[in-house]
C-alpha cells in the first residue's frame, strides 16, 4: 500500500508483510478471539488493538500457513475482482447456505484448510472444528461450531496466561504487588474475563 494514506481512528491496519500472518488473522482462532475481547458499538465488534491483537497469542508461523494464506488471499482477490464486489458482498455469500457458486466454494474450503493449518501451528492436531452453517449472533454462519468455539476460546486464553507467565519471568513485566485492594469496576471485569471464557 501507499505509505501518504491516512485511515480514520476506528480502521485497523496491520502492518504485516507475510501471508501467514493474513491466514492467522482470518483464521477462526483470531476471529473468535477478537469476537471475545473486542467492544461493541451498537451490535458490532469494535477491534482494540491493545485488548485483542496485542493479547492474541500467534502460533508458529509454519510453510503451511503461510502458503494457504496465498491461496486464501489470492482465491478471494479474485472473486472479489470476477464479481466486482467488495468484501462485504463476498463474504454475505460466503456465509449464505443457499450460495452455492464454485468461487464461494472453493473460498470456504480454503478456509477450512487454513484454519487447519493453523491448529497445526499451535499444536493442536486433536481439535475437530466441525465447519458447517452455524447459528451465532450474527445469524447463520459458515464457521465452526460452537464446542469447538469454546474449546478453541479456552486454548487460546491458557496459551495467553502461559506466555504472559514467561514473559514475567523475563522480567517483560512489572509484576510488584499493589499494596491497594483492587477497585470493585477492576474486580468486575476481572470476573467478567473469566465468564467469558
Amino acid at each position: 500500500m501507499p505509505t501518504g494514506q491516512v485511515f480514520a481512528d476506528k480502521v485497523v491496519v496491520f502492518a504485516l508483510d507475510t501471508d501467514a500472518h493474513f491466514a492467522v488473522l482470518n483464521s477462526c482462532f483470531h476471529t473468535e478471539w477478537a469476537e471475545k475481547t473486542s467492544s461493541r458499538l451498537k451490535e458490532d465488534p469494535n477491534y482494540n488493538l491493545a485488548k485483542t491483537f496485542e493479547t492474541f497469542p500467534l502460533p508458529t508461523l509454519t510453510v503451511s500457513v503461510e502458503r494457504l494464506g496465498r491461496e486464501y488471499h489470492s482465491c478471494r482477490q479474485c472473486a472479489m475482482v470476477n464479481r466486482t464486489e467488495g468484501l462485504t458482498d463476498t463474504y454475505n455469500r460466503f456465509h449464505d447456505p443457499a450460495e452455492s457458486s464454485p468461487d464461494v466454494h472453493t473460498l470456504r474450503d480454503l478456509h477450512v484448510e487454513v484454519d487447519q493449518a493453523v491448529a497445526t501451528a499451535y499444536g493442536w492436531d486433536d481439535l475437530d472444528l466441525d465447519h458447517g452453517f452455524h447459528e451465532t449472533k450474527q445469524g447463520v454462519r459458515y464457521t465452526i461450531s460452537e464446542p469447538a468455539r469454546r474449546e478453541v476460546l479456552q486454548r487460546l486464553l491458557k496459551l495467553n496466561h502461559e506466555r504472559y507467565e514467561e514473559e514475567v519471568k523475563q522480567g517483560l513485566h512489572d509484576k510488584k504487588k499493589s499494596k491497594r485492594k483492587p477497585s470493585k469496576k477492576k474486580k468486575k471485569a476481572a470476573d467478567n474475563e473469566q465468564k467469558l471464557f
